[in-house]
């Protein structure tokens, strides 16, 4: 890890500011502190920010004009496994072919150290959490949600957001009920997304508390999840496509390739002009700066405010959402009911002999391309695209396809046959 720090600090070259930060998994704050000092030994300033979002660290990175920022996060899929996120000047992660150059170098060993006199220093930014609020408030209709007296209940998924949370509520006037706010319980699975139970917890939650809605944060903050008042789970194309209906008539907007056709309808409706993007988060994010969009968002529940920033900001989004509530003065239920709702094809495939967490990451790994949503598995070949989608209470999953044709139904019944196999295979492994 330190080595890998060196060669992204040859690459940037001597005198340059990386931030860096963390979420609150022990092996990210080991793997950042060496990744750092490999940074410092090439000559590279690093403000580190400890344990924060993602969302600040991309903020942080325009306020301060650093040349890149690298967090550490708990991995969506092994156990045991962190992911590194790298960040450009831009704050977009970085492109598949500038990864490929950072890889070829750490290959090569070619790594420029600095003279011991001139290595970096590590500074922290101890009010990073204040600054980020501050400038989050500012745009924001504040007054708008002030004035809807919001009670809402927050899975903080064991990451930094608990941190930012208070401030910021507290700045909008919200009332909140939080989950999993602490650091991550030892000796327990901990996972980047929020488990299919901790969500079902989450709606039994928002309905007894008599809430507003609810929202599950990723351990990074980067990508959030709405249920409505009435426990319902809105899934992340739905959430997109709400917040498209907020903006200005005729924006741009970029999103995924495979997202539903939901989000199609409001861009129709409401004349904006809708980019489609094939590729990951940074690819969205380079097509906003390039076409000078004015949204943007992917089918794995991360929506990108480009006045804000380039990076995925969950909490953005949540003030989005209490902002467009307070202006319309409805329910979040009346925004998602009043989307276009397509008729689905859906098959049931029985999940009762492993978590359903298991079953999700299983698919994610073996079923290729996919997509490990907030929600559930988007299962995609091309233009198609069927999801993958859990039921915790009935111990089931859910194959689904949307304005299904004799094509789609036939797509949706292989990755059903698919499915079963998996799970059948996952039993035979454990026995």
């Amino acid at each position: 890890m330190a080595e890998l720090g060196a060669t992204l600090g040859t690459m940037l070259g001597e005198g340059a500011l990386v931030v860096s930060a963390r979420d609150y998994y022990p092996p990210s704050r080991m793997l950042k502190r060496a990744f750092s000092s490999g940074l410092m030994s090439t000559g590279i300033t690093v403000m580190d920010f400890h344990g924060a979002t993602l969302p600040e660290l991309a903020f942080a990175i325009k306020r301060f004009g650093a040349k890149a920022g690298v967090y550490f996060t708990v991995s969506t899929l092994r156990e045991d496994g962190v992911m590194i996120k790298l960040l450009d000047s831009t704050s977009a992660e970085f492109s598949h072919d500038r990864l490929g150059d950072l890889l070829r170098l750490y290959g090569t060993k070619h790594i420029v150290r600095t003279l011991p006199s001139r290595i970096g220093w590590v500074s922290y930014a101890e009010y990073i959490h204040d600054i980020y609020v501050a400038s989050l408030v500012s745009v924001l209709d504040i007054n708008a949600i002030l004035g809807g007296n919001f009670k809402i209940v927050i899975d903080s998924n064991f990451g930094p957001v608990a941190d930012v949370l208070p401030n910021f509520l507290a700045e909008i006037g919200v009332e909140s009920v939080v989950l999993n706010s602490h650091r991550p319980p030892l000796r327990r699975g901990v996972w980047h997304l929020p488990t299919p139970e901790a969500i079902s917890t989450l709606a039994r939650m928002v309905k007894a508390s008599g809430a507003n809605f609810g929202v599950a944060f990723c351990s990074d903050a980067a990508r959030i999840l709405l249920i409505d008042e009435r426990g319902r789970v809105l899934t992340p194309d739905q959430t997109a496509a709400i917040l498209m209906h907020y903006l200005p008539e005729r924006s741009k907007v970029v999103v995924s390739e495979t997202m539903s056709l939901v989000v199609e309808a409001v861009a129709k409706e409401r004349g904006h002009r809708l980019v489609k993007v094939k590729g990951f988060t940074g690819d969205v994010s380079r097509q906003i700066r390039r076409v000078r969009a004015s949204f943007g968002a992917t089918d794995r529940g991360e929506y990108i405010f480009p006045h804000f920033s380039l990076s995925p900001d969950g909490i953005l989004a949540l003030g989005k959402i209490l902002e467009y509530m307070a202006i319309s003065e409805e329910r979040l239920s009346d925004l998602a009911g009043s989307l276009p709702d397509y008729e689905r094809f859906e098959l049931e495939i029985d999940a009762s002999t492993r978590p359903m967490s298991t079953i999700l990451r299983a698919l994610a790994e073996r079923m290729r391309p996919s997509l490990l949503t907030m929600l559930g598995v988007k299962v995609v070949d091309g233009a198609r695209w069927a999801y993958v989608e859990p039921d915790v209470e009935k111990r089931r999953l859910l194959v689904w396809v949307e304005r299904p044709s004799n094509e789609k139904i036939r797509f949706a019944k292989d990755v059903a046959r698919k499915v079963s196999a998996i799970i059948e295979a996952i039993e035979a492994e454990r026995v």
